[in-house]
Protein backbone atom coordinates (compact mmCIF):
# COMPACT_ATOMS: atom_id res chain seq x y z
CA UNK A 1 0.00 0.00 0.00
CA UNK A 2 1.34 3.42 -0.94
CA UNK A 3 1.52 6.09 1.75
CA UNK A 4 1.68 9.80 0.99
CA UNK A 5 2.00 8.91 -2.70
CA UNK A 6 5.63 7.96 -2.14
CA UNK A 7 6.23 5.52 0.70
CA UNK A 8 4.78 2.04 0.89
CA UNK A 9 4.28 -0.54 3.60
CA UNK A 10 6.65 -3.45 3.61
CA UNK A 11 4.79 -6.64 2.76
CA UNK A 12 6.78 -8.77 5.19
CA UNK A 13 7.22 -6.52 8.20
CA UNK A 14 4.05 -4.59 8.86
CA UNK A 15 2.50 -5.55 12.18
CA UNK A 16 -0.78 -3.73 12.84
CA UNK A 17 0.03 -3.74 16.55
CA UNK A 18 3.62 -2.63 15.96
CA UNK A 19 4.95 0.18 18.14
CA UNK A 20 7.36 1.95 15.77
CA UNK A 21 7.60 2.61 12.04
CA UNK A 22 11.08 2.40 10.54
CA UNK A 23 11.42 4.15 7.19
CA UNK A 24 14.17 2.81 4.93
CA UNK A 25 14.29 4.73 1.67
CA UNK A 26 10.66 4.61 0.48
CA UNK A 27 9.61 1.56 2.48
CA UNK A 28 7.93 1.55 5.90
CA UNK A 29 8.39 -1.25 8.44
CA UNK A 30 5.97 -1.33 11.36
CA UNK A 31 7.65 -3.39 14.04
CA UNK A 32 8.10 -3.62 17.81
CA UNK A 33 10.49 -1.08 19.26
CA UNK A 34 10.84 -2.95 22.54
CA UNK A 35 12.37 -5.93 20.76
CA UNK A 36 14.89 -3.77 18.90
CA UNK A 37 15.68 -1.59 21.93
CA UNK A 38 16.39 -4.68 24.05
CA UNK A 39 19.09 -5.80 21.62
CA UNK A 40 20.45 -2.44 20.44
CA UNK A 41 21.47 0.56 22.56
CA UNK A 42 21.51 2.61 19.36
CA UNK A 43 17.86 1.85 18.64
CA UNK A 44 17.03 2.50 22.29
CA UNK A 45 18.54 5.99 22.00
CA UNK A 46 16.83 6.65 18.66
CA UNK A 47 13.42 5.70 20.08
CA UNK A 48 13.89 8.07 23.03
CA UNK A 49 14.33 11.14 20.81
CA UNK A 50 11.44 13.63 20.31
CA UNK A 51 9.30 12.73 17.32
CA UNK A 52 8.85 14.96 14.23
CA UNK A 53 5.43 16.54 13.52
CA UNK A 54 4.50 13.83 10.98
CA UNK A 55 4.31 11.29 13.80
CA UNK A 56 1.50 13.18 15.55
CA UNK A 57 -1.15 11.80 13.20
CA UNK A 58 0.16 8.23 13.39
CA UNK A 59 -0.47 5.84 16.28
CA UNK A 60 3.23 5.04 16.74
CA UNK A 61 6.50 6.95 16.28
CA UNK A 62 8.31 7.16 12.94
CA UNK A 63 12.08 6.72 12.72
CA UNK A 64 14.05 7.19 9.50
CA UNK A 65 17.09 4.98 8.94
CA UNK A 66 19.73 5.14 6.22
CA UNK A 67 19.76 1.40 5.53
CA UNK A 68 18.39 -0.24 2.41
CA UNK A 69 15.07 -2.09 2.75
CA UNK A 70 16.84 -5.33 1.79
CA UNK A 71 19.40 -5.00 4.58
CA UNK A 72 16.78 -4.06 7.15
CA UNK A 73 14.68 -7.11 6.27
CA UNK A 74 17.64 -9.41 6.81
CA UNK A 75 18.15 -8.00 10.29
CA UNK A 76 14.47 -8.03 11.22
CA UNK A 77 14.17 -11.68 10.18
CA UNK A 78 16.54 -12.54 13.00
CA UNK A 79 14.54 -10.80 15.74
CA UNK A 80 11.00 -10.92 14.35
CA UNK A 81 10.97 -14.05 12.19
CA UNK A 82 7.83 -14.98 10.31
CA UNK A 83 8.89 -18.64 10.47
CA UNK A 84 10.47 -20.86 13.10
CA UNK A 85 13.64 -21.33 11.07
CA UNK A 86 16.95 -19.80 12.08
CA UNK A 87 18.80 -17.66 9.49
CA UNK A 88 21.96 -19.66 10.26
CA UNK A 89 20.84 -23.26 10.95
CA UNK A 90 20.22 -25.71 9.45
CA UNK A 91 20.33 -24.02 6.06
CA UNK A 92 23.14 -22.01 4.56
CA UNK A 93 22.64 -18.21 4.60
CA UNK A 94 23.45 -16.17 1.53
CA UNK A 95 26.22 -13.60 1.42
CA UNK A 96 23.58 -10.84 1.53
CA UNK A 97 22.21 -12.20 4.82
CA UNK A 98 25.64 -12.44 6.45
CA UNK A 99 26.73 -9.06 5.09
CA UNK A 100 23.59 -7.29 6.31
CA UNK A 101 23.65 -8.85 9.77
CA UNK A 102 27.30 -7.92 10.31
CA UNK A 103 27.05 -4.39 8.92
CA UNK A 104 23.78 -3.52 10.65
CA UNK A 105 24.76 -5.41 13.78
CA UNK A 106 27.94 -3.33 13.91
CA UNK A 107 26.11 -0.10 13.15
CA UNK A 108 23.40 -0.64 15.76
CA UNK A 109 25.75 -2.25 18.31
CA UNK A 110 23.98 -5.62 18.32
CA UNK A 111 27.03 -7.58 19.44
CA UNK A 112 25.44 -11.03 19.49
CA UNK A 113 24.21 -10.66 15.92
CA UNK A 114 27.72 -9.77 14.75
CA UNK A 115 29.23 -12.60 16.79
CA UNK A 116 26.88 -15.23 15.34
CA UNK A 117 27.60 -14.09 11.79
CA UNK A 118 31.37 -13.92 12.29
CA UNK A 119 31.34 -17.36 13.89
CA UNK A 120 29.62 -18.72 10.79
CA UNK A 121 32.25 -17.18 8.50
CA UNK A 122 35.06 -18.60 10.63
CA UNK A 123 33.85 -22.11 9.88
CA UNK A 124 34.97 -21.54 6.29
CA UNK A 125 37.55 -18.72 6.37
CA UNK A 126 39.45 -20.55 9.06
CA UNK A 127 42.94 -20.46 10.54
CA UNK A 128 42.99 -24.27 10.79
CA UNK A 129 44.99 -25.89 7.99
CA UNK A 130 43.36 -29.31 8.18
CA UNK A 131 39.84 -27.88 8.05
CA UNK A 132 40.71 -25.58 5.17
CA UNK A 133 42.32 -28.13 2.84
CA UNK A 134 39.41 -30.55 3.25
CA UNK A 135 37.25 -28.08 1.34
CA UNK A 136 37.36 -27.41 -2.35
CA UNK A 137 38.08 -23.99 -3.82
CA UNK A 138 36.73 -21.35 -3.45
CA UNK A 139 36.41 -22.56 0.18
CA UNK A 140 33.60 -20.22 1.27
CA UNK A 141 30.11 -21.10 2.55
CA UNK A 142 27.91 -23.18 0.22
CA UNK A 143 25.78 -20.20 -0.81
CA UNK A 144 28.81 -17.95 -1.51
CA UNK A 145 30.68 -17.53 -4.78
CA UNK A 146 34.41 -16.85 -5.05
CA UNK A 147 33.66 -13.15 -5.61
CA UNK A 148 31.95 -12.96 -2.22
CA UNK A 149 35.41 -13.23 -0.63
CA UNK A 150 35.69 -9.54 -1.56
CA UNK A 151 32.79 -8.80 0.76
CA UNK A 152 34.26 -11.00 3.48
CA UNK A 153 37.47 -8.95 3.39
CA UNK A 154 35.46 -5.75 3.78
CA UNK A 155 33.42 -7.20 6.65
CA UNK A 156 36.59 -8.38 8.40
CA UNK A 157 38.06 -4.89 8.07
CA UNK A 158 34.83 -3.32 9.36
CA UNK A 159 34.72 -5.27 12.61
CA UNK A 160 38.50 -5.81 13.03
CA UNK A 161 38.19 -9.58 12.71
CA UNK A 162 41.59 -10.04 11.09
CA UNK A 163 41.62 -13.82 11.45
CA UNK A 164 39.27 -13.93 8.43
CA UNK A 165 41.63 -11.95 6.22
CA UNK A 166 44.29 -14.50 5.19
CA UNK A 167 41.95 -17.03 3.58
CA UNK A 168 39.53 -14.40 2.26
CA UNK A 169 42.38 -12.47 0.62
CA UNK A 170 43.79 -15.74 -0.71
CA UNK A 171 40.53 -16.38 -2.55
CA UNK A 172 40.58 -12.79 -3.83
CA UNK A 173 44.05 -13.47 -5.26
CA UNK A 174 42.59 -16.28 -7.37
CA UNK A 175 40.08 -13.95 -9.04
CA UNK A 176 40.48 -12.42 -12.47
CA UNK A 177 38.94 -9.06 -13.46
CA UNK A 178 36.29 -9.62 -10.79
CA UNK A 179 38.77 -8.41 -8.20
CA UNK A 180 38.30 -4.90 -9.57
CA UNK A 181 34.62 -5.15 -10.50
CA UNK A 182 33.60 -6.63 -7.17
CA UNK A 183 30.42 -8.58 -6.50
CA UNK A 184 26.84 -7.41 -6.76
CA UNK A 185 24.50 -7.31 -3.78
CA UNK A 186 20.81 -8.13 -4.03
CA UNK A 187 19.94 -4.43 -3.73
CA UNK A 188 22.00 -3.65 -6.85
CA UNK A 189 24.96 -2.05 -5.06
CA UNK A 190 28.46 -3.42 -5.57
CA UNK A 191 30.88 -4.77 -3.00
CA UNK A 192 34.43 -3.78 -3.95
CA UNK A 193 37.85 -4.01 -2.37
CA UNK A 194 39.61 -0.85 -1.32
CA UNK A 195 42.51 0.23 -3.52
CA UNK A 196 44.90 -0.78 -0.73
CA UNK A 197 43.52 -4.32 -0.64
CA UNK A 198 43.58 -4.59 -4.43
CA UNK A 199 47.25 -3.60 -4.21
CA UNK A 200 47.85 -6.27 -1.56
CA UNK A 201 46.32 -8.92 -3.80
CA UNK A 202 48.34 -7.87 -6.85
CA UNK A 203 51.56 -8.06 -4.85
CA UNK A 204 50.63 -11.31 -3.13
CA UNK A 205 49.54 -13.09 -6.30
CA UNK A 206 53.11 -13.17 -7.64
CA UNK A 207 54.49 -14.40 -4.30
CA UNK A 208 51.86 -17.13 -3.98
CA UNK A 209 52.49 -18.31 -7.54
CA UNK A 210 56.21 -18.47 -6.79
CA UNK A 211 55.46 -20.66 -3.76
CA UNK A 212 53.32 -22.98 -5.90
CA UNK A 213 56.13 -23.50 -8.41
CA UNK A 214 58.73 -23.99 -5.68
CA UNK A 215 56.52 -26.53 -3.92
CA UNK A 216 56.26 -28.70 -7.04
CA UNK A 217 60.04 -28.68 -7.48
CA UNK A 218 60.56 -29.67 -3.84
CA UNK A 219 57.83 -32.30 -3.75
CA UNK A 220 59.07 -34.14 -6.83
CA UNK A 221 62.77 -33.79 -6.08
CA UNK A 222 64.29 -36.88 -7.75
CA UNK A 223 65.73 -38.41 -4.60
CA UNK A 224 64.23 -41.71 -3.55
CA UNK A 225 62.98 -42.46 -0.04
CA UNK A 226 65.15 -44.13 2.60
CA UNK A 227 63.03 -47.24 2.41
CA UNK A 228 63.07 -47.51 -1.38
CA UNK A 229 64.07 -50.93 -2.72
CA UNK A 230 63.83 -49.92 -6.38
CA UNK A 231 65.79 -46.67 -6.59
CA UNK A 232 66.78 -47.33 -10.19
CA UNK A 233 63.07 -47.24 -11.11
CA UNK A 234 61.74 -44.56 -8.76
CA UNK A 235 64.47 -41.93 -9.21
CA UNK A 236 64.03 -41.52 -13.00
CA UNK A 237 60.25 -41.46 -12.64
CA UNK A 238 60.46 -38.57 -10.19
CA UNK A 239 62.95 -36.83 -12.47
CA UNK A 240 60.55 -37.32 -15.36
CA UNK A 241 57.84 -35.39 -13.50
CA UNK A 242 60.12 -32.35 -13.35
CA UNK A 243 61.10 -32.71 -16.99
CA UNK A 244 57.47 -32.62 -18.09
CA UNK A 245 56.36 -29.65 -15.99
CA UNK A 246 56.18 -27.49 -19.10
CA UNK A 247 53.11 -29.50 -20.11
CA UNK A 248 51.42 -28.44 -16.87
CA UNK A 249 52.29 -24.74 -16.98
CA UNK A 250 48.66 -23.73 -16.46
CA UNK A 251 48.36 -25.90 -13.38
CA UNK A 252 51.65 -24.60 -12.02
CA UNK A 253 51.10 -20.87 -12.47
CA UNK A 254 48.28 -20.33 -10.00
CA UNK A 255 48.26 -18.46 -6.67
CA UNK A 256 46.86 -21.22 -4.46
CA UNK A 257 49.62 -23.22 -2.74
CA UNK A 258 47.09 -25.32 -0.82
CA UNK A 259 45.96 -27.45 -3.74
CA UNK A 260 47.60 -30.83 -3.36
CA UNK A 261 50.18 -31.44 -6.05
CA UNK A 262 49.78 -35.18 -5.61
CA UNK A 263 46.23 -34.83 -6.90
CA UNK A 264 47.45 -32.83 -9.91
CA UNK A 265 50.37 -35.04 -10.89
CA UNK A 266 50.08 -38.18 -8.82
CA UNK A 267 47.44 -40.49 -10.30
CA UNK A 268 49.79 -42.20 -12.71
CA UNK A 269 52.86 -41.60 -10.57
CA UNK A 270 51.33 -43.41 -7.60
CA UNK A 271 51.07 -46.57 -9.69
CA UNK A 272 54.65 -46.35 -10.91
CA UNK A 273 56.46 -45.54 -7.63
CA UNK A 274 57.07 -47.95 -4.79
CA UNK A 275 54.87 -47.44 -1.72
CA UNK A 276 57.76 -45.94 0.25
CA UNK A 277 58.53 -43.29 -2.38
CA UNK A 278 54.87 -42.46 -2.84
CA UNK A 279 54.52 -41.99 0.91
CA UNK A 280 57.56 -39.70 0.77
CA UNK A 281 55.94 -37.61 -1.99
CA UNK A 282 52.68 -37.21 -0.06
CA UNK A 283 54.60 -36.28 3.09
CA UNK A 284 56.54 -33.63 1.17
CA UNK A 285 53.32 -32.31 -0.34
CA UNK A 286 51.68 -31.94 3.06
CA UNK A 287 54.82 -30.39 4.56
CA UNK A 288 55.17 -27.73 1.86
CA UNK A 289 51.50 -26.80 2.03
CA UNK A 290 51.76 -26.44 5.81
CA UNK A 291 54.83 -24.21 5.45
CA UNK A 292 52.84 -22.02 3.07
CA UNK A 293 49.94 -21.94 5.53
CA UNK A 294 52.07 -20.67 8.38
CA UNK A 295 53.57 -18.05 6.05
CA UNK A 296 50.26 -17.00 4.46
CA UNK A 297 49.79 -13.66 6.31
CA UNK A 298 53.38 -12.66 5.48
CA UNK A 299 52.91 -13.65 1.83
CA UNK A 300 49.83 -11.43 1.75
CA UNK A 301 51.61 -8.56 3.46
CA UNK A 302 49.33 -8.50 6.50
CA UNK A 303 49.43 -9.31 10.20
CA UNK A 304 46.79 -11.72 11.47
CA UNK A 305 46.63 -12.00 15.24
CA UNK A 306 46.04 -15.57 16.33
CA UNK A 307 47.34 -17.12 13.11
CA UNK A 308 49.26 -20.35 13.84
CA UNK A 309 53.04 -20.36 13.55
CA UNK A 310 55.50 -23.11 12.69
CA UNK A 311 56.06 -23.78 16.40
CA UNK A 312 52.35 -24.09 17.12
CA UNK A 313 52.12 -20.72 18.85
CA UNK A 314 49.56 -18.16 17.80
CA UNK A 315 50.76 -14.87 16.35
CA UNK A 316 50.32 -11.92 18.71
CA UNK A 317 50.22 -8.24 17.79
Amino acid sequence: MERDGQRKKDEEFWFEDGTVILVAQAVEFRVFKGVLADHSPVFADMFSLPQPPEAASISCPVVHVTDTPEDLRHMLRVYMPKTDSSPFEPGDPSFDVISATIRLGHKYQIAKLVDHSIRYLKRFYTDDFNSFVKRKAPYGPPAFTAEHAIGVVNLARLVDEHSLLPTALLVCCTLGPEIVKGCKRSDGSREQLTLDDIGLCIGAKAKLTEVCIRNVIRIFNPSESDGCKTASDCRPKLRNVLRKLDKHAGQLSHPNPFISNTSLYGVQLKKSLCSSCWSMVTTRDNRERRHAWFALPALLGITAEGWPGEDGDKVKT
